[in-house]
């Protein structure tokens, strides 16, 4: 199952990080490597916590797992088909994970 999508440069990509940084309700954001699940970038607040590179160390772990099980359902479903979106509700937080097409191939999770 191949991510489609729009390709990216690296100043567009910084660009669009920083967009999305600027938004009140974003905490955090951390850009994750499509294929390994290798965290490329991280900022905001769980960038800024202590015990940081540990703590985005277990979301993009969980996160990383998270996406290869859903693009595992998605490609049972549909071989054709790709993920483009998960979001995660719970009483306190919302994660909105972007597994897209850029280059470099990274997956975005906006805390």
């Amino acid at each position: 199952m191949a991510a489609s999508g729009p390709s990216l440069t690296e100043d567009e990509l910084t660009s669009l990080l920083a967009r999305i940084s600027q938004k009140q309700s974003v905490q955090s954001l951390i850009i994750l490597d499509r294929s390994s699940g290798a965290i490329i970038r991280s900022s905001g607040s769980i960038a800024a916590n202590r015990n940081s590179e540990t703590l985005v160390g277990e979301y993009a772990g969980m996160v990383w797992k998270f996406v290869k099980s859903a693009e595992e359902m998605v490609g049972g479903m549909d071989d054709e088909d790709d993920l483009r979106l998960l979001r995660v509700r719970t009483k306190r937080h919302e994660l909105v994970i972007v597994p897209g097409n850029f280059n470099p191939d990274p997956m975005a999770i906006v805390r």
